[in-house]
């Protein structure tokens, strides 16, 4: 589900230009409502709402007027027939006048919400979850430093094997080292670059 600020935020990755304003008068012109409003009077819409202001403001672009795109709008982005929604009907009920309540507090509006409406509502909440969760992976960088982990604990590994390695060729040349010390120790040096062995 989408607020106006972030219908503004989605329609601005493809124009810079628009304004709340805009984005209000283009709702109101090509007849965009809501799917609902809470009590504090905020309006929620789905993304059929987004896919029209887009298709409205490319053909705004190429110079349609506002009754040309209102028709293609409603033409080009429908529900399958087969599978029709009903919206939610809005029945103003007026208490009996027997009650003891002011008249304001008597008049109640009630929603009747049919299974497919609530299905549409479950379909765009889900949508939006994971289309933010889509973003906030994107933009935060979650998976890039787990790739990073991966590769250090792979370099981690293959540095380890090189220690093992170097660490067995210092063993067997420190045992080298020794048995060629010892070899030395049988000889005595008679002059220059001559040894002779002792006995």
């Amino acid at each position: 589900m989408h607020t106006k600020e972030s219908l503004k935020e989605k329609l601005e990755k493809n124009n810079r230009s628009l304004t709340e304003e805009t984005i209000e008068k283009y709702l109101r012109s090509w007849r965009i409502d809501p799917l609902y409003e809470d009590e504090n009077g905020i309006e929620y819409f789905d993304d059929l709402a987004i896919a029209k202001l887009n298709q409205g403001i490319i053909l705004k672009e190429q110079g349609c007027s506002d009754t040309e795109i209102l028709s293609v709008i409603n033409k080009e982005i429908k529900k399958p027939a087969s599978n029709p929604i009903n919206a939610p009907s809005v029945r103003k009920t007026i208490p009996q006048p027997q009650e003891s309540l002011k008249r304001t507090e008597l008049e109640s509006i009630t929603v009747d919400l049919t299974s497919q409406t609530l299905m549409v509502l479950a379909e765009s909440i889900a949508q939006k979850i994971t289309t933010d969760i889509a973003d906030k992976i994107k933009d935060g960088d979650i998976i890039q430093p787990a790739m990073d982990f991966g590769k250090l604990r792979r370099d981690n590994e293959i540095l380890a094997k090189q220690v093992e390695k170097l660490i067995e060729e210092n063993k067997k040349l420190s045992t080298r080292v020794n048995l060629l010390l010892q070899e030395k120790a049988k000889f005595k040096q008679a002059f220059g670059s001559f040894y002779i062995k002792q006995g």
